[in-house]
């Protein structure tokens, strides 16, 4: 017979004082548990337990055998959960959802940096325009900004705020000039999200100073900022983008910040991590969890930031799948 399992049976017949009680707690009969207490008896040759028609209880002699039981075998439970919780960490499925706006650099850098640490994890990305449901059972956390998550049991962690700024390639400012105020931008090829039009008007409103201005544009064009990007790189026109979806843009020379003292919007663009509030998180997704947090804290404070942030929907939903393997 194992001599673990005659250890856990005679700590299991104290703990509850009764064979019958410690045999259902173990999942064998009383029978087995009366064999397991003779048996260890007999390989210490001492006697572990005074029995009676009524109760069980220790005897003296094995007090301090009893006490170092408990400690050897709580020690061996808590290094089973150890490594229990570290291959789970380390392997299964976790998926993961994002917008198409972080499909850049940025995510190629997390999804390698993530691997490095996390190598038997099968990450499931679906980059999706649309709103998510967490409790749909399709993803298990997601990178999006606020206003296409249901928030009302999530639990929601800021990754990433940015401001939005004008942005033109530098072809452009030497064919068509560099704006100085707002007022000068009514003269260019604008390049915007359609919520900043004014409703009804090709009017656009902007910020000057912290002050409401309106321009109404030679010639524009809306759309999502994945397209207003792609169209300021080649030179088209002025584009108000956030600042941290330009930010090597910027650093290389391919888009120049104009107009520092004008925004299209007061608030700053926010992407967020989301993950559904349970109280028995599995311990893969907590790991991916703080990973996350730290790594795009880290990215803000030492290297350049591709993240690419989004303000508003970009319209009907694509999804595509790609995996870590």
């Amino acid at each position: 017979m194992d001599q673990l399992y005659m250890l856990r049976t005679f700590v299991a017949v104290v703990q509850h004082r009764s064979f019958s009680k410690a045999a259902a707690s173990l999942g064998v009969t009383t029978g087995s548990i009366s064999k397991a207490i003779t048996r260890l008896e007999a390989s210490i040759q001492t006697r572990v337990l005074y029995r009676t028609t009524r109760t069980v209880s220790v005897t003296d002699a094995a007090q301090s055998y009893y006490l170092s039981c408990c400690r050897l075998l709580e020690e061996l439970d808590e290094a089973n959960r150890r490594i229990a919780q570290e291959r789970e960490i380390d392997s299964g499925r976790l998926r993961l959802v994002v917008h198409p706006m972080l499909v850049s650099k940025t995510l190629s850098r997390l999804v390698s940096n993530y691997h490095a640490i996390a190598p038997n994890v099968n990450l499931m990305i679906s980059v999706q325009e649309g709103a998510v449901n967490l409790y749909d059972g399709h993803f298990d956390v997601a990178i999006l900004p606020p206003h296409l998550v249901e928030q009302s049991a999530v639990i929601r962690r800021t990754l990433s705020t940015s401001s939005h700024i004008f942005v033109a390639a530098p072809g452009y400012l030497e064919q068509c000039g560099t704006p100085e105020t707002a007022s000068h931008l009514a003269a260019h090829f604008l390049l915007v999200d359609p919520a900043s039009r004014q409703k009804g008007t090709n009017f656009i409103d902007l910020l000057e100073n912290g002050k409401s201005v309106s321009v109404l544009p030679m010639s524009s064009m809306d759309g999502n900022e994945v397209l207003l990007r792609a169209t300021a790189l080649t030179g088209t026109g002025i584009a108000s983008l956030p600042e941290a979806m330009v930010r090597e843009d910027i650093a290389t020379g391919h888009l120049t910040h104009i107009l520092p003292q004008c925004s299209t919007s007061e608030s700053g663009v926010e992407i967020c991590l989301f993950y559904s509030h349970r109280e028995l998180l599995p311990a893969r997704l907590r790991n991916f969890v703080d990973f996350c947090t730290e790594f795009f804290r880290s990215g803000a404070r030492n290297i350049p930031n591709e993240i690419a942030t989004i303000s508003q929907p970009l319209g009907r939903s694509a999804e595509r799948t790609l995996t870590a393997a």
